[in-house]
């Protein structure tokens, strides 16, 4: 079994950042507004926070402990104008995720926002593209996937990596099926399966009897299991029967963690 791993892709990615910023009118400052409690979320900001110190960006951080207090810091980064992109971090109830509306989509560095999220699904170039399910569309084009006619699961149905890998696949001229929690024969659907996209949460979900032979696994998931980080697919029970997948961690999360970046400065490029 092949494995894709990120670094290579991480690397490529990042050629020029430092040029790009010093380009820019303004320095880059992003704020992240969370909700304490869980450790997959407080370990992706760490990486965050670190790549924003390697490249000089200003890093805000505002972890609430209730909606409230979430909603509390949102207006006080929302008002502040060093502020250049704001960031929800996932999991956030659906009332508090509907707050990135009320910022302008050059500030949705995430791309969540209602804006930027109709701008993928039309194909607009200037879409600010949710950066995990971009990491997944950059790993597949790095490694010369080609997806045309081919049956493509994705297992999990989030606004920042099931829903807008549904356009992102489509223009790669794959066959999609979306499975969620109340989906029925699921594994039936990804036993047809020629590439699976795990994006659940649920740690070593996806076995061997799931996936046919020579199946590409791709795995969003960050799951810790006895303190350890681990992803959606059972890694090990599945290497002999794939042709190809993505570890973690040093796969999907180290492209996600750098197009962040690519992100954030997009989206000064685009204001300025």
């Amino acid at each position: 079994m092949k494995i894709l791993e990120g670094k290579s892709i991480s690397e490529k990615i990042s050629l020029g950042f430092e040029e790009r910023i010093r380009k820019l009118d303004k320095k880059p400052h992003i704020a992240v507004l969370s909700i304490a409690g869980d450790n997959a979320s407080e370990a992706y900001i760490k990486k965050i926070k670190k790549n924003c110190e390697k490249y000089d960006i200003d890093f805000t951080l505002k972890i609430a402990m209730n909606q409230q207090e979430f909603i509390k810091y949102f207006e006080e980064v929302k008002e502040n104008k060093k502020i250049t992109g704001i960031m929800f971090q996932q999991p956030l109830p659906e009332k508090i995720s509907d707050l990135i509306n009320q910022v302008p989509p050059e500030q949705d560095i995430e791309g969540i926002g209602i804006n930027n999220m109709g701008k993928l699904f039309l194909n607009k170039k200037d879409a600010i593209i949710p950066c995990t399910s971009r990491a997944v569309i950059k790993t597949i084009e790095y490694y010369n996937i080609d997806l045309t006619g081919k049956k493509v699961v994705i297992v999990g149905r989030s606004n920042i990596v099931g829903k807008p890998l549904i356009p992102q696949l489509l223009s790669k001229n794959a066959t999609v099926t979306v499975c969620h929690s109340r989906t029925q024969n699921i594994k039936e659907e990804l036993q047809q399966a020629d590439v699976v996209i795990m994006a659940i949460g649920k740690a070593k979900f996806l076995k061997k009897e799931y996936i046919k032979d020579g199946a590409i696994l791709i795995d969003v998931g960050i799951n810790f299991e006895n303190g350890k980080i681990v992803g959606d697919i059972d890694f090990e029970d599945v290497k002999e029967k794939a042709s190809m997948c993505t570890p973690v961690p040093g796969g999907i999360g180290a492209v996600t963690n750098t197009l962040l970046i690519d992100n954030i400065i997009t989206s000064l490029e685009q204001k300025n």
